[in-house]
Parts: C-alpha cells; structure tokens; sequence
C-alpha cells in the first residue's frame, strides 16, 4: 500500500488542548490502518507561537519526535528545549504540553498508543 501525500487526511485545530495559536495535523496511518492499536499516528506542524496546551494521558502513552525544529517541552510541569532529533515519551497518568516559541518551522511526529 502507498499512501500519497495528497491522499493524505489535513485539518487545523485551533487552540489545540487550550494551546496557542493552530496546529496543522497531517495523518500518517488510520486508526484502522494500525489494527486499532493507536488512535494517532501523525505529522503536526507547529508554527511560531503555536503550540498544544498542558494535558494529561489517560490509558495511553505519546512519544513525540521533534523531526525539525525546536519548541519548550512541558514535561509534567517542567519545561525543557527540544530540538531536532529528540525524543518525547508522556507515559500513562502523565501531563505534556508543547509549544514553538522560535521563528522556525517545528515539525513533529506523534503517535498516540492505547493501553
């Protein structure tokens, strides 16, 4: 199977989680298409100023790779830098946020795994 890049499922948040600005959310693979195992799998574009606000996972974990760019992490309360290449894990029962305060593109791979 290939999966075009105009085949591909676009939509903008806006505030995404009570956080700054829009999030523009390309999926990679249908919940379907990963057995039901994920509920996303997805690149987001973070412009300046935009970001995801703090939340909390319940019965599932998100790893996050900063694919390009950079952003402050909110790590369960503690903020962090990230950049290119870093890898982000909000396990089960735990709180993450992320915003792009550079004047840089972020962009960033997310998949969420159910418990």
């Amino acid at each position: 199977m290939i999966i075009r890049k105009e085949q591909r499922n676009v939509k903008v948040r806006e505030a995404m989680r009570e956080g700054p600005g829009q999030v523009v959310i390309t999926d990679i693979a249908s919940r379907e298409q990963m057995y039901d195992k994920s509920r996303t799998y997805a690149q987001m574009l973070l412009k300046k100023d935009c970001g995801i606000g703090y939340h909390i996972h319940e019965n599932e974990k998100e790893i996050f790779l900063i694919n390009k760019g950079k952003a402050i992490y909110n790590d369960n309360g503690t903020e962090y830098e990230v950049k290119e290449g870093d890898v982000l894990i909000c396990e089960d029962g735990e709180g993450h946020g992320i915003t792009n305060y550079s004047e840089e593109d972020c962009e960033v791979i997310a998949m969420i795994l159910l418990k």
